[in-house]
């Protein structure tokens, strides 16, 4: 993927009030084929850090939406577009509690094709995000079985 930001991996990322659950649920299903506008990639992120975390996907290539939900149930979407400074991307989304987020993404891992991104939102909470094919496989630490989210002192599992 060198040059190219893949499809959604441009992301975004959401929050709501928190509340901490043990374990986030499987992230919704991506069908899409590569290099296609329906290209479709799953969008992980840490909101704060209290143990609120969001899990969603994000559709399109070079610009396309973000959907999905906060570990508390809140529900988010919104879009986001590719082609920024120095190949930067942002995404903005609104929540179903009124919540608006912005991100900014900046960095892209090689190996992984792995999109990294931060940002809050309208009451100032941190976000960082991580969206990409093989986002999970960026997630998992070496000698580790699964991959988790580093949200602040806690790590969440993610499947």
């Amino acid at each position: 993927m060198s040059g190219m930001i893949s499809p959604a991996g441009v992301f975004a990322l959401l929050f709501g009030s928190a509340v901490f659950a043990d374990q986030p649920p499987a992230g919704p299903a991506c069908e899409g084929l590569p290099y296609s506008t329906d290209n479709c990639v799953r969008v992980l992120a840490c909101i704060g850090q209290g143990g609120l975390w969001f899990d969603g996907q994000a559709r399109g290539w070079n610009e396309g939406t973000v959907q999905g939900a906060t570990s508390d149930g809140v529900a988010c979407s919104g879009r986001w577009r590719s082609g920024g400074f120095l190949g930067t991307g942002s995404s903005r989304m609104e929540c179903a509690d009124g919540r608006q987020v912005a991100v900014v993404y900046f960095m892209q891992d090689n190996e992984t094709g792995t999109v990294v991104g931060r940002g809050q939102d309208d009451r100032g909470t941190g976000i960082t995000v991580w969206t990409g094919q093989n986002v999970l496989e960026y997630l998992t630490p070496r000698g580790t079985v699964g991959a988790s989210l580093p949200c602040g002192p806690m790590s969440i599992p993610v499947g």
